[in-house]
């Protein structure tokens, strides 16, 4: 069966964030949020259950194997990129220890995009973990950098965990800078050049 690329609908996000909890709930960067692997899992399926997509301008493709989800990626265009319109003086709201966990690591990711030229941004990007190893993540990361890079931004920028950087290289991705998050997590930030209109 052939994995086909195409836009998500809103109504499908529950199946994809299902799917991207199933993805990265056993990433070292999530321990933190929960000492038993139960309790962890439980936590990061809410997370990306709760994940807001479709905010202005934004775009998440889904990877579809017939019309099962088996992977997503999310893209923000030049004028909306997340991370660059985080206040860095902000506190989360609330005194959710959750939302205190990823507005540290979010704030991280910022530091990799203060000296990027106006940018669109790939990520979170994930594949179905049963399904990994099998071209699906690299059809997505092909098919949201064309998208990206289709309203000619000055460059596209992605962030990942260092053992993904070879595969982002691969795909043309160059890394800019490494930050460390709060809890000692290394984050590196990648960006490819579109090709000039």
């Amino acid at each position: 069966m052939e994995v086909t690329i195409r836009d998500l609908p809103p109504e499908r996000w529950p199946e994809a964030g299902a799917m991207a909890g199933r993805a990265f709930w056993t990433e070292d960067y999530m321990r933190p949020l929960g000492e038993k692997p139960i309790e962890l899992y439980a936590t990061v399926q809410d997370v990306y259950l709760g994940m807001e997509i479709g905010t202005e301008g934004s775009v998440t493709l889904g990877a579809f194997a017939g019309n099962h989800i088996v992977g997503l990626a999310c893209i923000t265009p030049a004028d909306a990129c997340f991370f660059c319109g985080m206040d860095p003086d902000a506190e989360p709201d609330g005194d959710n220890p959750i939302a205190r966990y990823f507005h540290e690591i979010d704030l991280a990711i910022r530091r990799l995009h203060v000296e990027l030229p106006p940018h669109a941004n790939i990520g979170p990007v994930a594949v179905e973990p049963t399904l990994q190893h099998r071209g699906i993540g690299r059809k997505l990361v092909e098919a949201s950098f064309a998208r990206a890079a289709g309203d000619h931004p000055p460059t596209v920028s992605l962030d990942c965990h260092p053992r993904l950087l070879p595969f982002y290289e691969s795909l043309g991705f160059r890394p800019i800078a490494r930050v460390t998050d709060p809890w000692g997590f290394e984050i590196v930030g990648l960006r490819r050049e579109p090709e000039p209109a």
